[in-house]
């Protein structure tokens, strides 16, 4: 079953005690006169309620469409297959509405419909962390309020408020990575691989799920953006990003501290360009490489935010929790990577990122009834799905 995940934001507070209201009867009771009206007072009154009336109709006379609180133009449309254009589409047997349903509100206004999506970024980590499937391998449902499934020209506006975007983990988030780049290559069939560096039939092996679960496959995963940039146009199946102004990377780390050539390769990227006010933004997981080490966890997560700190810069990051352990993990492994061990791992370094004012997701729920082919990793189902849920975190950051 999947359980609730632990909500971290500020509720407002609510005072224990109200005053009693006054009334005549409690006047007379304390022995008191009414207490008398001033003509002059109910006219300034009087006057400024219609005031505030009256620009409140002006207000509301002249916007057209719903607020958001996201940061790209609210699209009054509705959501189709966001995979039909993709490489791959048809081989892969993907679409966008097989792993994920929009909010249902086919005769609501366009307000309403903005309605159904979270509001902020707090709401929208506690929607996605603690939602749940309806069956086996059933499209997510978040808790609450919805997540967007921004098509590639919405995620292009997102990252051109970013100097870069670093991915910082293990292998689990390798493959979100793997994911975010099948995204912004509109290929979901080799979008993962540095596919020009590979023979004809490397890339008819590695098509598909395989990129992901071929350990021969995994060997050509894409690193970074700057090595698409620069060589793919020299392939003979070229698959070029739809936007490359910002820069991305995954850094691999299994331990903490990290090799010091991994940290010089962070700050470099800190350091890229010195005068922009755009921030940085940081993915950062660390699980299974480690056992489920609580200690080496946050000392890896001390260890990154006092190089970020260092450099001064504007630079948000967002804990991604461990999956859910799938039905075949092997039994040698479930004692120690088993879901009692994933669920408290999930709960208390959640926790350790709050307490850093970090922000944190939570991967638990969201797996726990997803298909897994060794137990441990998820295919391309899962992964995309992952990969949207931090665009849209970086959808709701500031950008200054």
């Amino acid at each position: 079953m999947a359980y609730p995940f632990p909500r971290f934001s500020s509720a407002p507070q609510t005072p224990q005690y109200l005053k009693a209201t006054e009334t005549p009867s409690s006047w007379q009771s304390r022995g008191l006169d009414k207490p008398r009206s001033n003509p002059t007072r109910w006219l300034v009154a009087s006057i400024a309620a219609a005031a505030l009336t009256l620009l409140l109709l002006l207000a509301r006379s002249s916007v057209s469409h719903p607020r958001q609180r996201d940061r790209i133009p609210f699209l009054n449309a509705d959501v189709d297959d966001f995979f039909n254009h993709f490489e791959g589409r048809q081989d892969c047997g993907i679409a966008s509405t097989d792993i994920y349903i929009p909010p249902h509100a086919s005769h609501a206004t366009d307000k309403e419909k903005h309605s159904l999506y979270c509001p902020n970024r707090a709401k929208l980590l506690d929607a996605m962390s603690g939602g749940g499937r309806h069956g086996f391998d059933a499209p997510y449902s978040p808790l609450g309020c919805h997540f967007r499934w921004y098509s590639t020209p919405e995620i292009c506006m997102i990252l051109d408020r970013f100097d870069a975007v670093i991915f910082l983990g293990d292998d689990t988030l390798r493959h979100i990575y793997s994911a975010f780049n099948m995204l912004l290559r509109e290929n979901i069939a080799l979008g993962a691989l540095r596919q020009w560096e590979m023979k004809e039939s490397e890339m008819e092996t590695c098509r598909c799920e395989n990129q992901l679960t071929r350990p021969e496959c995994l060997l050509h995963s894409v690193a970074d953006s700057q090595s698409v940039s620069l060589n793919d146009a020299a392939s003979g199946h070229s698959s070029p990003y739809y936007c490359h102004r910002t820069p991305h990377i995954f850094i691999p780390i299994d331990r903490s501290p990290a090799p010091e050539t991994l940290h010089t390769s962070f700050s470099s990227i800190l350091h890229r360009e010195p005068d922009s006010y755009k921030p940085i933004a940081v993915i950062h997981s660390v699980s299974l490489a480690t056992s489920l080490a609580w200690p080496t966890a946050t000392s890896s997560m001390d260890e990154w935010v006092t190089l970020a700190d260092i450099s001064q810069k504007n630079v948000p990051f967002l804990w991604v929790g461990p999956n859910a352990a799938g039905h075949l993990k092997p039994p040698s492994q479930i004692l120690s990577q088993g879901n009692n061990a994933l669920w408290h791992y999930t709960i208390e370094m959640a926790k350790e990122a709050q307490a850093r004012q970090l922000d944190a997701l939570g991967m638990y729920n969201f797996t726990l009834q997803a298909g897994s082919w060794d137990g441990s990793f998820y295919g391309q189902r899962v992964v995309l799905v992952q990969a949207m849920m931090i665009i849209n975190w970086l959808s709701r950051l500031e950008s200054t």
